[in-house]
């Protein structure tokens, strides 16, 4: 059985390039928030995927009410890591202000980040309350947030 080699190409790059769309989260007029590949007619608000991607890296601000001072909180992350969204949700769930520095989009976030901790090529790196933590460990994040 002869294959075309065109058809061969063709299946390839078919399955194997990534492909892009936009991605729309929209808020309609009952306050309901709906995720579309289309931007809708007349939403009460519209966010696509760039904006939301910017503000999943957005410190989540704390809440103060017990406490009297705040956890000093940097975390140094890429959009794609599994364990940086980890570690930020494990912030924003425990309402600990945080800021984000993302060392791909920002080199000087990046070089931060290889001067507080020369030897660490991986991500996140956390440093909450002047100490420097590797990866991202619930209980590692909760001791270091104990101390103040």
């Amino acid at each position: 059985m002869i294959i075309n080699q065109s058809l061969i190409l063709l299946f390839v790059l078919t399955f194997t390039l990534p492909t892009q769309a936009e991605i729309y989260k929209w808020t309609d007029a009952k306050g309901k928030s709906h995720f579309s590949g289309s931007k809708p007619a007349n939403p009460a608000s519209v966010e696509n995927r760039n904006e939301l991607e910017a503000k999943s890296l957005q410190p989540t601000p704390a809440n103060n009410g017990n406490q009297t001072v705040a956890p000093k909180v940097d975390l140094y992350v890429t959009s794609w890591c599994p364990y940086c969204k980890k570690a930020i949700a494990f912030l924003r769930k425990n309402n600990i202000a945080f800021n984000a520095h993302d060392i791909e989009r920002d080199i000087n976030a990046a070089t931060r980040k290889k001067e507080l901790d020369p030897g660490y090529s991986g991500i996140p790196l956390a440093v909450i309350n002047g100490a420097t933590i590797r990866g991202f460990s619930e209980s590692t994040y909760q001791q270091a947030l104990a101390k103040k």
